[in-house]
């Protein structure tokens, strides 16, 4: 992939810090995450973009502190302002871990996709050896396969291998094996190379990998079945009862007590807690349903 003008001003100005302090870590990441640039670019740009974040922080910062604040009558102590002009710091190191962060985040990512849609594409798998279709041309059409998703992206990795780096189709799988995101298909291609190289029969093994992965992938619809009534009926208690109980039952003592200082409580409930509980639900909720 081609670098933009940022990434490789970044890199003219911090390539021998880069290159020094690159982690094996971080270029495993962006080999999971599929992003097509070496772990020297990413971190110049990394450095240089929490340089700027510094950069631009601070100059608001110090606008505020010594122009506008003072100008509409507003004088901070030493402390104050001392902690004003420490933020951009921590703005700068916050850009630094995010930035270093993000390749795992993405690979780890793409292993829940590859997982999801494994049991699919391995019943794919299992049709295509049963006509005896050998590996390389397995994966070839499993690269071709847009309904897999990410597992396409695994496969068009070990195509290009053996197709244009001309490495031969155990050595593609295994390299593929150590760069991929997801355990269950790292054991998956760990288990076909063991089968290849003890001469086993890969149609009974495809079948059998299918079978097992698509039972595990029922328990798991299951369990998140379950987990979702659970949920739903902490909904219904939560969100829907208690607060209406709550609605009920202040009214009623303010009107026993004749005191409305409960009213105060009754608008943070009404435009606060309501409001955040039902929030906090949808977040659990879509988080659940995108892991499952």
């Amino acid at each position: 992939m081609a670098l933009t003008k940022t990434q490789k001003l970044a890199y003219k100005w911090f390539k021998k810090i880069a290159e020094k302090h690159v982690s094996e870590k971080l270029v495993n990441d962006l080999e999971s995450a599929h992003m097509e640039i070496r772990g020297a670019v990413y971190l110049s740009g990394t450095m240089l973009a929490s340089i700027l974040g510094l950069a631009i922080s601070f100059a608001v910062m110090s606008t505020l502190v010594f122009i506008i604040l003072p100008s509409v009558g507003i004088h901070l102590g030493n402390m104050m302002m001392g902690l004003f002009l420490f933020l951009p710091v921590l703005i700068g190191a916050f850009i630094y871990f995010i930035s270093l962060q993000l390749p795992a985040s993405a690979a780890k990512a793409r292993g829940k996709k590859i997982d999801k849609n494994l049991p699919y594409a391995l019943n794919f798998v299992s049709a295509m050896s049963s006509a005896g279709v050998t590996p390389t041309e397995i994966f070839k059409s499993l690269s071709k396969q847009e309904i897999y998703g990410e597992i396409k992206e695994e496969a068009a990795w070990i195509y290009r291998d053996v197709a244009l780096l001309g490495t031969d189709i155990l050595t593609a799988i295994r390299n593929n094996m150590h760069r991929t995101p997801s355990e269950k298909f790292q054991e998956f291609l760990q288990g076909l190379i063991v089968t290849v190289t003890s001469g086993g029969s890969l149609k009974a093994y495809f079948v059998a990998k299918a079978n097992q992965f698509m039972i595990e992938n029922r328990q798991n619809q299951k369990q998140f079945i379950e987990t979702l009534s659970i949920m739903a009926e902490s909904y219904v208690t939560a969100a829907v009862a208690g607060i209406l109980l709550l609605f009920i039952v202040i009214p009623i003592m303010m009107i026993i007590s004749g005191d409305a200082s409960q009213l105060n409580f009754l608008y943070v409930l009404i435009f606060l807690v309501v409001p955040l509980i039902h929030l906090g639900f949808t977040y659990i909720i879509r988080s659940m349903a995108m892991e499952a």
